[in-house]
């Protein structure tokens, strides 16, 4: 059986003032700065770990669903490769990131760019939420949530070119060594005047002489607002983890709003055949569309911006259980197979929150309803005050006797009311087993 990950305290120095001084000293987010000294040789040591951790779960999934691309020499590698060279090549016990990408890559010069690790670590994602979590109190959550980028290897210049990010994507960057990094900047102003500008390009060396530079080393911080041209430069191995806040415009926001209002309310699997409008007057052709909604009970009735506004507000509180991240983790039954509805084995056991994260009850009144949001997903339930006072009791991060929970439920109920609650949060990684 899965039990608690331990995560180390994250840094002390992190905290709210540090986080303040910090927002000061980019001017608001605005200029590019290098934090020194941010991370301590353990924290740097174990953030690596979780780095070939998340590696090794793409090789046993054999995916690169999320954005994983690996580049040789500068050229990216197709899936062929990655099918025959990396998923096979999964980092061994003990292994550094060292000695993986020694075997794995010889002496070739390589790349790899890894989105959304935070989806297949839970250990990165808990340790990243508590050294990110003072700022999300100053700031609060960026609207289109959060991601990370991981860079990986001695590839000398990114092979993406000199280019800008998206609008809103400001970039927190954890260094993680064991080699150093160079980034190169350039204001977009500055830049889009120069012969040969452009985004991607790969043409750098002309480009240098225009350029601010900012090295770094193991353990320091980089940040860098969205609007500057850039490059890194790593000729050395070298591990970096990024944490994007994607502040992206209104229309990016809103399309994320209809594609999750899709994914919950429109059946999209439905492939029939529609037929012509009789005439302008009918519009019987909207039957079709109409008999793709789901809309469930308690949106039944709401004008289209109400219905927007609702999946708005689930939207910010699944990022909001979340940590703030925009991606689910892999739940326990993608990860290990789990089944939620085995759930005897949580009589007895010791259970505690995911921490940082909280859960989040909503008890819609309309369908008596009890929505709880973990770790980005929605679980349903009827409503019960019991079921509210357990996830109050999970919220206080102590360690709690699953027994004991049942409690607040009616002495009628059978205990496997209680212990099903609990496992769908169980398996949504709202929860540990202690």
């Amino acid at each position: 059986m899965e039990t608690l990950t331990q995560v180390p305290q994250p840094v002390a120095v992190m905290n709210e003032a540090w986080w303040n001084n910090f927002i000061d000293s980019t001017k608001g987010f605005t200029e590019t700065v290098v934090v020194p000294d941010v991370l301590p040789a353990a924290e740097v040591q174990y953030m690596n770990n979780l780095v070939l951790e998340v590696i090794g779960e793409l090789c046993r999934f054999k995916t690169n669903a999320y954005g994983l691309r690996v580049y040789l020499d500068g050229k990216q590698q197709d899936g062929a490769y990655l099918d025959s060279s990396l998923y096979p090549q999964a980092p061994a016990a003990g292994e550094d990131i060292t000695q993986w990408s020694a075997r794995v890559f010889e002496d070739k010069k390589f790349g790899i760019i890894i989105n959304y690790a935070e989806k297949f670590s839970p250990a990165l994602a808990q340790l990243l939420t508590s050294l990110l979590q003072p700022l999300l109190q100053s700031t609060g959550l960026p609207l289109d949530g959060m991601h990370t980028t991981t860079f990986i290897g001695n590839y000398g210049y990114t092979p993406l070119g000199i280019h800008q990010d998206h609008d809103g994507g400001n970039v927190i960057h954890f260094h993680l060594g064991p080699g150093g990094k160079i980034m190169y900047n350039w204001d977009a102003a500055e830049y889009e005047k120069l012969p040969g500008a452009k985004q991607n390009n790969t043409d750098v060396a002309p480009m240098l002489p225009y350029a601010q530079q900012y090295p770094f080393k193991t353990g320091d911080l980089y940040y860098m607002p969205w609007n500057k041209y850039h490059i890194g430069f790593s000729d050395e191995l070298s591990v970096g983890v990024t944490v994007w806040f994607d502040n992206h415009s209104k229309s990016d926001v809103l399309n994320n709003i209809l594609e999750s209002f899709k994914r919950q309310y429109v059946d999209m699997a439905d492939l029939t055949l529609t037929s012509p409008e009789t005439g302008p007057d009918g519009f019987t052709g909207f039957a079709h569309v109409e008999s793709m909604l789901k809309l469930d009970e308690r949106l039944e009735g709401l004008s289209f911006h109400d219905v927007l506004e609702e999946v708005y507000k689930e939207v910010m509180q699944t990022q909001a259980s979340n940590g703030g991240w925009r991606a689910q983790p892999l739940s326990r039954e993608q990860a290990h197979g789990y089944n939620e509805n085995e759930y005897m084995h949580l009589q007895g056991k010791q259970v505690r929150l995911a921490s940082p994260f909280h859960l989040y009850p909503v008890h819609v009144e309309k369908t008596d309803q009890l929505l709880v949001f973990s770790r980005a997903s929605k679980i349903e339930i009827r409503y019960h005050a019991g079921f509210v006072s357990m996830v109050e009791q999970l919220n206080s991060g102590e360690v709690l006797a699953a027994d004991e929970l049942l409690n607040y439920l009616p002495v009628e109920w059978p205990v496997e009311a209680g212990l099903y609650f609990l496992s769908l949060i169980y398996n949504k990684r709202g929860i540990d087993i202690v």
